[in-house]
């Protein structure tokens, strides 16, 4: 009896290695205001590793080069980042749009009120109850050629 050994192929096979170029990394180093010395301290390697990364001797690993980038502010991680990066202490969106910590601490609030705002809404639909007009005065632009409100000076 003949016993073949049935090759099981990979479904989850490794992405192919992106090489890194030495300059790159001495480049994106360097705009991050790291020195060699801070670099391997903060990636926990000796300085001689950094320094044979940078030089060329020995291959810069992928993971190293990515994860100087996200520390650096230069890349966020995951593909729903794109585009948004770090400069001083803002975000900033692809867009364009700056947002710092206290606009983003009350983001979190404006989106909890627009989902009880939703809530309330969905539940007065159910009930079958018409909503009651408001008492406020909505704002409204004074005709041409009325009254100008003078600013007190």
């Amino acid at each position: 009896m003949k016993y073949e050994l049935a090759v099981k192929k990979c479904r989850n096979r490794r992405k192919p290695f992106k090489r890194i170029s030495p300059d790159k990394l001495r480049e994106t180093r360097i705009l991050s205001g790291f020195s060699k010395k801070e670099a391997a301290d903060m990636f926990h390697v000796t300085y001689r590793t950094w320094h044979n990364w940078e030089s060329g001797r020995v291959q810069v690993p992928y993971a190293a080069f990515k994860l100087l980038r996200i520390l650096t502010g230069y890349e966020l991680p995951g593909e729903a980042w794109r585009g948004f990066w770090f400069a001083g202490d803002a975000l900033w969106s692809p867009e364009g749009k700056k947002f710092t910590a206290p606009d983003l601490s009350y983001l979190s609030l404006t989106f909890a009120m627009a989902r009880q705002w939703r809530a309330d809404r969905e539940e007065k639909r159910e009930s079958g109850s018409r909503q009651k007009r408001s008492n406020l005065v909505p704002f409204v632009l004074p005709k041409k050629g009325g009254k100008k409100i003078s600013s007190i000076g």
